[in-house]
């Protein structure tokens, strides 16, 4: 029996000896192959300073921070208690084992087995060595590595260094990677200055920094900074009147970084792209600072006049489309049958967009609700901001009106509201979108600039995104027209024309016989705008729109839609070419960025614009500190004439509401409405400003038959413009040499004599001016070559 006894132990002892040399021999053979992919000590040692890249308007407002800061810590500087309440709370043994706990391994390995979590076991140490490599590795390699890097660590570094490594490049949250960034985001401190309660919250941060943190989660962050002061206490790092006073310690975090002033994303998004496409990632890391040429009161009130007029001008007229989703009470009511607590959760992930505010309703009365916002808290609205809720049905019929407020909200409907002058209303998001841009004809920096509705639902900057701006391109056939000789006095026939296949059609479905350039464009007629472009030519015309930008080697060739404004251009490109007519036909470049600077270089970048200046010398000059003259690209008495011309379509015509609700006798400019209506514009200028609005679906559809420019992208121009011109003197282009004025006939543009009816001043260039015996002749249409044309329509 003992020699049985004796066997067995002895095939043990063997088996044991054999199972630990094979474990030795993996783990060595694990290690010979993990060796050479840890990165040494060199690579990791030393923690460099960064500091995010920053925008500012051209007052430096702050736009934006991009990019996470570090500030660089030594262990001297960090205080006693933050280093104990790292230790208290994510690793005990730190001081006592080799970087590796093999007693914390062990009470995982054996919460796996019985299925139940008893903690994690890593230490200080692992964490940093997952801080430090592995990223792009897959799981179980990357923590394969870990432990022997842990090692490695341990031996290449202190235990000071290892603490003061962790510290200076653990993510805090908000922006901050490392402690030294984290006490000046969070409190405006140096680490050493940090107090207890302080450091507790700092450390409470480290597992889930986003979620946990002070200023989006107080009451977590308090329960949470409790818990590390009660692990100090429990380690006998601090007494129970320190936990206790330290405990009942308000939350006194603000954040201090990004703090935006002026918020204009999708220019920030444009900074942030170009500084990328020059220097890389170290654009977010080397301090860079960008001024950029944007007035920070004009970008809010474009961001304010788009995103209203969005939802005021079209979203409501066409009606509600109802809730988004419904959380029904009795799934969400708690045991006192309120749901509110649970209703509010469900919205945190909701963000605000525009200044639509996510909701859910609790509560209705006959001509009211009440709903719980994410706060939590519970606002009213009244039957005035309900009643506006039509049944969509379509962009054409929203029918019927409510008549109580169930017919707009239920009970548990997820909806928007938003807050106007104090009072709450139902709400929506628009799907529509738009852009305004508006820029200085003097120069061509952009003034203000707001590619959509809101940032966050769609990144697409609409400002240079391509689309048919229609009637805003007739401007460029009729400066065609001028230069090829013709006078906003001429004559040409508003009646039926056939080319090919096309037929062109006029908004108002009409013909009006002979009429001059000055009331076509005024009135935008269609018809005659086509047999213009036919008579001066598509070489002319698009030659003329290339010297304003338009990037018409595109375009095609023998097709009149060109002349209503069927090719895709950028509303950037359109108030680039609406800039030159401003200022009297030279050509500007539309730029965004004044100034760059870095921390280590200094000022790096100065912008040097090209520039009207009509007493300058043609060229140009290199010394950086001279205007470089912007060059002329049209004569300014066609200048002059366009200026006056779209003077009138404010009086008169599409754009007489800016007219009506500004007053002003500086402002020109046109409307613009593709087929379908898919497409709305205004583009609009004095000799200071000049601005752009374009509205419409991202995928192009019907906007509704009743809309046109005039409908929506006009009052949103002109709720911008009303605060860009504020207290701005008026300005207009000055009337050059080589312009004569002549008493006309306003319907046939024949001279005329003092005291007729129906008469105007119009304006000639000296050449093209009519005798008193007769004005100029009027275009014979029937002279102009037919062409193959497309058959599309565009008003």
């Amino acid at each position: 029996m003992n020699t049985k006894i004796q066997k067995t132990l002895k095939w043990i002892a063997i088996t044991a000896v054999a199972g630990m040399a094979g474990a030795v021999m993996v783990v060595c053979a694990a290690y010979l192959y993990l060796a050479p992919l840890l990165p040494s000590a060199e690579t990791y040692r030393d923690v460099q300073l960064e500091t995010p890249l920053r925008i500012y308007t051209s007052d430096r407002r702050l736009i934006d921070e991009i990019g996470n800061r570090r500030n660089p810590v030594n262990f001297e500087d960090i205080p006693q208690i933050l280093t104990n309440a790292v230790i208290a709370t994510e690793d005990v043994r730190f001081y006592s084992h080799p970087g590796v706990d093999l007693q914390s391994l062990g009470r995982v390995f054996y919460g796996l087995i019985r299925g139940v979590n008893l903690g994690g076991g890593s230490t200080i140490t692992m964490q940093l060595a997952k801080i430090l490599s592995f990223d792009s590795d897959n799981l179980y390699l990357r923590k394969l590595k870990e432990i022997p890097f842990a090692l490695q660590i341990q031996r290449e570094l202190s235990k000071e260094e290892v603490l003061t490594l962790y510290l200076n490049t653990i993510y805090f949250g908000a922006g901050a990677d490392g402690i030294g960034a984290a006490a000046y985001v969070y409190y405006g401190k140096e680490v050493s200055e940090l107090s207890l309660a302080e450091a507790a919250m700092m450390i409470s941060l480290l597992p889930c920094p986003s979620s946990c943190n002070p200023l989006s989660s107080p009451t977590r962050a308090i329960e949470r900074r409790r818990v590390r002061l009660a692990n100090m206490l429990n380690e006998g790092m601090i007494t129970q009147a320190e936990f206790a006073a330290a405990d009942r310690e308000p939350i006194t975090a603000k954040r201090r970084n990004r703090d935006i002033a002026i918020s204009a994303p999708y220019v920030a998004e444009m900074v942030r792209q170009q500084l990328f496409d020059e220097h890389g990632e170290q654009a977010y890391t080397q301090g860079f600072e960008v001024v950029t040429t944007i007035d920070g009161e004009r970008q809010l009130a474009a961001n304010k006049a788009l995103v209203e007029g969005l939802e005021t001008y079209y979203d409501r007229r066409h009606g509600y489309r109802g809730a988004t989703a419904n959380y029904p009470q009795d799934l969400y009511a708690d045991q006192t049958g309120d749901a509110s607590i649970a209703w509010a959760d469900e919205l945190q992930q909701m963000p605000v967009l525009g200044n639509q505010h996510p909701a859910i309703v609790t509560a209705l009365d006959d001509l009211s609700f009440e709903a719980v916002l994410k706060s939590g808290e519970t606002v009213k609205v009244e039957w005035d901001g309900i009643s506006w809720a039509y049944k969509f049905n379509s962009r054409n019929d929203a029918w019927p009106p409510p008549q109580v407020a169930a017919d707009a909200v239920q009970v548990g409907d997820l909806i928007r509201v938003k807050n106007t002058d104090g009072a709450w209303q139902l709400g929506q998001i628009p799907d529509i979108q738009g852009a305004l841009v508006s820029m200085s004809p003097t120069n061509g920096e952009i003034i203000a600039l707001v590619g959509g509705y809101d940032f966050r639902r769609s990144q697409v900057n609409r400002v240079i995104t391509p689309r048919p701006p229609g009637s805003n391109f007739k401007p460029f056939l009729y400066g065609a027209a001028l230069e090829q000789g013709y006078s906003a006095a001429t004559t040409i026939n508003d009646a039926p024309l056939t080319r090919g296949g096309y037929r062109p059609n006029n908004y108002e479905n009409n013909f009006l016989g002979p009429i001059t350039l000055r009331y076509a464009l005024k009135e935008s007629r269609n018809v005659p705008a086509v047999r213009l472009y036919d008579q001066v030519g598509d070489d002319k015309v698009l030659a003329f729109a290339a010297k304003f930008g338009f990037q018409t080697q595109n375009f095609p060739r023998n097709d009149l839609t060109i002349a209503l404004g069927s090719q895709d251009v950028q509303p950037l490109e359109i108030i680039t070419a609406y800039s030159a007519i401003a200022n009297g036909g030279y050509k500007v470049e539309p730029w965004f960025i004044k100034e760059i600077s870095n921390l280590t270089d200094g000022y790096i970048y100065k912008a040097t614009p090209v520039t009207v200046c009509e007493n300058c010398p043609s060229t140009l000059n290199n010394d950086a500190t001279d205007i470089i003259p912007a060059p002329r690209i049209i004569d300014p008495q066609i200048a002059f004439i366009l200026n006056s011309m779209l003077r009138s379509v404010i009086e008169e015509g599409s754009g007489a509401r800016v007219n009506r609700e500004i007053g002003r006798s500086d402002l020109m400019g046109k409307t613009g409405t593709t087929n379908g209506p898919q497409e709305l514009w205004f583009s609009g200028f004095n000799r200071d400003i000049a601005t752009t609005v374009f509205v419409g679906f991202d995928q192009p559809e019907p906007l509704g038959e009743r809309e046109q420019g005039a409908t929506i992208a006009v009052p949103i121009w002109i709720d911008f413009m009303k605060m860009a011109l504020q207290d701005m003197p008026e300005n207009t282009m000055k009337r050059p040499d080589g312009i004569e004025d002549r008493l006309i006939n306003k319907t046939t543009g024949t001279p005329a004599t003092p005291g007729e009816p129906d008469t105007i001043f119009e304006y000639f260039r000296t050449e093209n001016a009519p005798t008193t015996d007769g004005a100029l002749p009027s275009i014979d249409p029937a002279s102009v070559e037919s062409e193959e044309l497309s058959t599309e329509t565009i008003f």
